[in-house]
């Protein structure tokens, strides 16, 4: 991956780096926030593109897809709050996608950038989509759903309040926390979740084991309490009153072997947009972005080059050393 030389370093007080070109920026309430920028040579001037985890995961799906764009745009990358490299929250219940689009926005501030393609995956379909609703109309270039709903993408239950498993897993965190934390990451760290996930059409044998493995480490790493908040805030979140109004192209990629996140979901997407278009690849699941990292970029091409277009001269954003 072909790295900037590095911009004129950002106030000390916004960013600190935090090693292997990762910089941290405070969050909307001063949580500690990882980013990182790759780019091309200096002077480019396309849309740069900002990659939005799925839940509990870091930036590993995007490895591949992150080299290749970034040979010729600006390719931000960050972790959620609680997630990666960044801080988890001060109050567990500071969790919901605004506070992450709120992240988001101090992200973009700190790296320089005005104006973005947001791509999200999974849950970061919904974060993308209420950032296309908070932020300021012209920082969104457009916006890209990869294998993820607009909201509420757990079964229906998951959250009751008595037999949901979200509020059972929280509960038996809150009485036996230890107990909980060693069963969690047992859980993960076993190959049960890669059995299952391959079972349900959550993964497939074509997103590379490393990947994967380092997506279940994470997972088994994370605050259980944090992590359970998020996943309430995101089950309980909905952003499709967002699509039918966008005044950007939304693309939607989708695998039609993904069954957490089937064909149609992503097809209503894309035609509830004024501007929508769905592409859809054979044999891929809800690891689309691990599986097929170079049909997601092909894809992806012809909405990069329409936004290009008339791209303002003040990018790339600024590149951490």
């Amino acid at each position: 991956m072909t790295v900037n030389p590095p911009s004129p370093a950002p106030d000390d007080a916004a960013t600190a780096p935090v090693g292997d070109g990762w910089r941290c920026t405070p969050g909307v309430d001063g949580t500690a926030i990882a980013w990182r920028c790759d780019a091309p040579a200096a002077g480019a001037t396309r849309t740069p593109v900002v990659l939005c985890n799925g839940i509990a995961c870091s930036t590993d799906y995007w490895t591949a897809m992150a080299a290749e764009l970034a040979t010729d745009r600006p390719v931000l990358q960050w972790d959620y709050r609680g997630h990666g490299r960044s801080d988890p929250p001060a109050r567990p219940d500071a969790t919901t996608v605004d506070d992450l689009v709120a992240d988001l926005a101090a992200v973009l501030e700190a790296a320089g950038t005005d104006r973005a393609v947001l791509v999200g995956h999974s849950f970061g379909v919904q974060v993308v989509l209420e950032a296309a609703r908070r932020l300021p109309p012209s920082t969104v270039a457009a916006v890209v759903a990869v294998a993820g709903a607009a909201g509420a993408p757990l079964p229906r239950g998951t959250t009751r309040p008595r037999i949901g498993p979200l509020e059972l897993m929280a509960r038996v965190h809150d009485r036996r926390p230890e107990r909980a934390g060693d069963a969690w990451r047992a859980w993960w760290r076993s190959p049960v979740p890669h059995m299952l996930a391959r079972a349900i059409g959550g993964t497939s044998a074509a997103a590379p084991r490393a990947v994967m493995t380092s997506y279940y480490e994470h997972v088994s790493t994370r605050d259980i309490g944090v992590l359970v908040a998020m996943l309430r805030a995101m089950q309980h979140h909905d952003a499709s009153d967002v699509v039918p109004d966008l005044q950007v192209p939304l693309l939607a990629l989708a695998g039609d072997a993904d069954q957490l996140t089937p064909v149609p979901v992503m097809a209503g997407l894309a035609l509830a947009a004024p501007d929508g278009e769905l592409a859809v690849c054979h044999g891929a699941t809800h690891t689309l972005p691990a599986e097929r990292p170079d049909w997601v970029v092909a894809q992806l091409g012809p909405l990069l080059e329409r936004t290009d277009t008339g791209n303002r001269p003040s990018l790339p954003v600024a590149t951490p050393a």
